[in-house]
């Protein structure tokens, strides 16, 4: 018990320090690159999201700046508001101020329209006409801007003015945003203004609608360097300070100030529409407040996971030591033996070196069955039912046996003595014998065919050049006779370059040693020198048929194709190697749609190439096929229905989970599916009645009646949900399939009250 203790404090001890070192060493170096990376990687992501809320907020007052400039383009265009009809006299006054209220009307952005046309007295607003020498500064009573530079500005030329944000003591609603354009839009020569009264407070509603609550103030700054709006009066901004600090050819990003004392991060996005900068101030210590209590906390959990690592494992090798102990006692009694004295790990070693002398004397036994392998996989190959070589060569390399050369023969042997008497003990060794001593180019394998004086030997050339085989097997015959005294007579079969082909390559050698009768024996017969044929030959349409039969599942054409191929053996009175032949073609004929479905192990036996010529008549393998098709006919039906189903759910699925990618489409669809591009456009259309655009433009219309008419997205972000491209494509074709717009729907079904399909 002393030995034992010592030899378990030795390992236990030793394993135990060394797997604490793996935990806290790794666990140390990549806490230190993950806390470093988390730190780059959210002050990115802070800096990035402004950036992002910053990009949307700019693109939106672009756009509402756009649709202000629109109306004034309208407003140039429209007959009722030229600077001769809209001032010829008090009723067509009254027509022009509700023109204008009609253009703001449809605007919530726009608080009022005021129309001035040079050299007249009047200016017309959606609300009313107002004298133009006193609206400044009587009736809006504009803080900073002056009657006298209201004035100028009305005539100050062809381009639009976007003054800041003002107290205005008209206004109930907040200060005034004036946005001036003149009339014609962008003309050289403008012959008045639109002049659009926005809110302050609508302005920072949309931005604060954008930001949220993100804990710092976002201005807009106009090409002046005036701040136009902001969330937050602070008069302790230095704008042109802020903007020297951005460049002034800087378009978006991001730098740190000093602003009061206290450090700020600047984000800053620039219109090249407009010109304006958005910016948002954020402080530092607000933005990085998260990052410390992380770093705090990833430090607490680096201890507490030390600590922890390190009592699991004291406690995981406590447990592991026993079934250490019980290995050893296991090995022991496996080899047999008892190593006393020894620790654990010499004791394994000693057991698992005697386990490896047993399978070696294991694997020596199973070289010696490398024969019974061989024999079957040549049966397997000349029964037709290996059909590509390179299976049979992974097979066969454990065994030592393979085909290089494309180009198969099988030649059929039948030994005699001279005395006519037969030797059965030799046929093994002549089988070895030759393929040990076939010539080069040339490969071939023996194979026992059960009768006492024949075996088959199938061989392999790079050519079908039959001079070299013919050759071959003459000095084989020859050897044959002079090394065991045996006459050989052999039928040497056609030359096919496909692996399928070589049953019935085994029909013609067969046959041709049958014609030794004709030829003579002790000579090589060529099955190309019988002349075996059939009058006028036979016509393989009706194989054809029957496979086509068997592929559409009909068991009346199957029954009609069969009963033609049956005739065409007792027509004419055909030799007995064409009633063969087409016994063999009829029953490959049968496994070929078997193979092309992948349902070749659902099949029933079939009578093989060597089995033909066991069958007395034509009339008991003709019956045997005939039920064997007709069973195959039903199960190949029965597959191809589940299939269409299966295969018209899985299109609808990957469509229904891919129509929001905006880059979806039916080539990226077929690829994903692995099939081609035609064929399912084709299968689509005839399974559901639409093409794969129409179900997807469906689909995505659907989805967004349903968030049209339960969400509150903008339009721009309803499209990134559904997969357009843009919103203009969405609002074309949504008006082609409503008939209206998608914010007169929404607006429809909100004042409507309802949730209806639409």
């Amino acid at each position: 018990m002393k030995s034992l203790s010592v030899v378990r404090s030795k390992w236990f001890y030793r394993y135990l320090l060394s797997y604490i070192a793996i935990l806290a060493v790794p666990l140390l170096v990549i806490g230190l690159i993950v806390y470093n990376d988390f730190i780059r990687t959210l002050r990115a992501e802070v800096t990035g999201s402004n950036l992002n809320m910053l990009s949307q907020v700019k693109e939106i007052v672009d756009v509402k700046i756009d649709e202000l400039d629109k109306i004034a383009y309208q407003i140039s265009q429209n007959p009722e508001l030229t600077p001769y009809m809209a001032t010829k006299n008090a009723y067509q006054g009254m027509n022009t101020i509700r023109e204008l209220k009609n253009y703001a009307a449809g605007n919530s952005f726009i608080y009022e329209i005021v129309l001035h046309m040079r050299d007249h007295p009047l200016l017309y607003s959606s609300f009313s006409s107002y004298p133009a020498d006193r609206f400044a500064s009587e009736i809006y009573r504009f803080r900073s801007w002056s009657q006298e530079e209201f004035e100028r500005d009305l005539g100050r030329g062809k381009s639009s003015l976007l003054r800041p944000a003002e107290e205005a003591g008209i206004s109930k609603e907040g200060r005034i945003i004036p946005y001036m354009v003149p009339i014609p839009y962008k003309d050289e020569a403008p012959y008045g203004n639109v002049l659009f009264l926005l809110t302050e407070k609508s302005v920072r509603s949309l931005i604060q609608n954008i930001l949220r609550d993100y804990g710092g103030n976002t201005f807009i700054v106009d090409a002046q360097g005036r701040i136009v709006t902001s969330l937050a009066d602070d008069s302790r901004l230095d704008i042109p300070g802020l903007l020297s600090s951005v460049g002034a050819d800087a378009v978006r990003g991001s730098t740190s100030v000093e602003l009061g004392g206290n450090d700020y991060f600047v984000t800053y996005i620039r219109s090249s529409h407009t010109g304006w900068t958005y910016m948002t101030l954020v402080e530092k210590i607000r933005v990085m407040a998260p990052v410390v209590q992380i770093k705090q906390i990833a430090l607490a959990g680096l201890a507490i996971t030390l600590l922890l690592g390190a009592a699991v494992i004291y406690m995981l090798m406590k447990m592991n030591y026993n079934p250490l102990r019980r290995l050893k006692d296991f090995a022991e009694a496996l080899a047999g033996r008892n190593t006393t004295g020894s620790d654990e790990i010499e004791a394994i070693r000693l057991a698992v070196s005697d386990i490896s002398e047993d399978s070696h004397m294991l694997r020596q036994q199973l070289k010696h069955n490398k024969p019974a392998l061989k024999a079957f996989l040549l049966d397997k190959l000349l029964k037709g039912h290996i059909r590509d070589i390179r299976e049979f060569n992974r097979s066969g390399s454990g065994c030592g046996i393979g085909f290089t050369g494309t180009f198969y023969r099988v030649a059929a042997f039948l030994l005699g003595s001279p005395d006519d008497g037969q030797d059965k003990s030799v046929k093994e060794t002549i089988i070895a014998y030759l393929e040990r001593h076939l010539p080069e180019g040339t490969e071939g394998y023996g194979i026992d065919t059960m009768e006492n004086d024949r075996f088959l030997f199938l061989l392999a050339t790079d050519s079908a050049d039959d001079d070299p085989v013919l050759e071959a097997l003459e000095r084989s015959r020859e050897a044959i006779r002079a090394k065991w005294r045996l006459h050989a007579t052999v039928g040497l079969g056609s030359v096919c370059s496909d692996v399928s082909h070589i049953g019935k390559c085994c029909i013609e050698a067969t046959t041709a040693l049958e014609y030794r009768l004709v030829k003579g024996k002790n000579r090589i017969i060529p099955f190309g020198d019988i002349g075996e044929s059939v009058p006028g030959g036979y016509s393989k349409k009706e194989l054809a048929e029957l496979e086509l039969s068997l592929k559409q599942g009909d068991a009346d054409k199957i029954k009609e194709s069969l009963d033609a191929v049956i005739r065409l053996i007792h027509r004419n009175g055909p030799s007995l190697f064409m009633a063969r032949s087409i016994c063999y073609e009829l029953i490959h004929t049968i496994l070929r749609p078997l193979d092309e479905m992948n349902m070749r192990e659902d099949r029933k036996p079939l009578p093989d190439v060597l089995s033909l010529f066991a069958f007395e008549t034509v009339e008991e393998l003709s019956e045997l096929v005939r039920k064997i098709s007709l069973d195959i006919g039903g199960r190949i039906k029965e597959s191809k229905e589940s299939r269409n189903y299966a295969l018209k759910e899985e299109l609808i699925g990957y469509i229904e989970r891919h129509y929001a990618d905006y880059h979806f489409s039916l080539q990226t669809m077929a690829e994903a599916l692995s099939m081609s591009s035609s064929y399912l456009s084709r299968y689509f259309k005839d399974q559901t009645g639409y093409t794969v655009s129409q179900y997807v433009h469906e689909v995505r219309l659907n989805k967004a009646k349903e968030l049209l008419r339960t969400g509150d997205d903008n339009i721009r972000e309803l499209v990134g949900r559904i997969g357009y491209a843009s919103p203009s494509s969405f609002i074309r074709k949504f008006r082609e399939a409503e008939g209206m717009t998608p914010g007169e729907y929404r607006r429809l079904y909100v004042k409507d009250g309802t949730s209806g399909s639409g």
